[in-house]
């Protein structure tokens, strides 16, 4: 390659060693050249290029998409779930705090369907939520709490139903 100063002289031929390249240098200092006066040459993207980058930002965001949907639906189960635990939990908590002997511990109930004295549906209010429990003596001093807490519309997917079981004995 050859370059040009701006009087159009010789100033260096490209292929030679460093050596030759020093020895047909001008002694004195040139000037620079001028940029030439074509507009954005050698800056900025062309339009190809930014029409990959674009498919690819858009290829990347395609994939990713269906994880964000699946997190999205797994954090609603998780927070419906935890809410039903939190339910059935206080709920048991509110049976073995009653004394051993009281109405409320007899024997009966389902986890099934409702029954009087042995479910809250609708739980607080809400149509959606149920909780219903069982109690059966299992021998002296010894009662078996098996609790179902559920929803039957869920925020996302089907209905779903925590079940919960405890002990309450006469020593407590």
């Amino acid at each position: 390659m050859e370059l040009l100063n701006h009087t159009d002289q010789l100033v260096a031929v490209r292929w030679g060693t460093r050596h030759e390249m020093r020895t047909h240098r001008p002694t004195h200092r040139s000037a620079p050249c001028p940029k030439p006066d074509s507009y954005g040459a050698g800056e900025g993207f062309t339009l190809l290029e930014v029409i990959v980058a674009t498919g690819l930002v858009g290829l990347v965001v395609l994939a990713v998409a269906p994880l964000m949907l699946m997190a999205v639906q797994t954090s609603a189960v998780a927070q419906e779930t935890t809410e039903l635990t939190n339910i059935g939990t206080q709920q048991i908590q509110t049976l073995r705090a009653l004394p051993f002997t009281d109405q409320q511990l007899a024997a009966g109930g389902s986890i099934i369907s409702s029954t009087d004295g042995y479910s809250l549906d609708p739980y607080e209010g809400d149509v959606d939520r149920y909780i219903r429990w069982q109690i059966t003596d299992e021998g002296v001093g010894r009662k078996h709490i098996e609790m179902a807490a559920g929803v039957r519309t869920a925020i996302w997917g089907p209905p779903r139903e925590i079940l919960l079981e405890t002990y309450r004995t006469d020593l407590q």
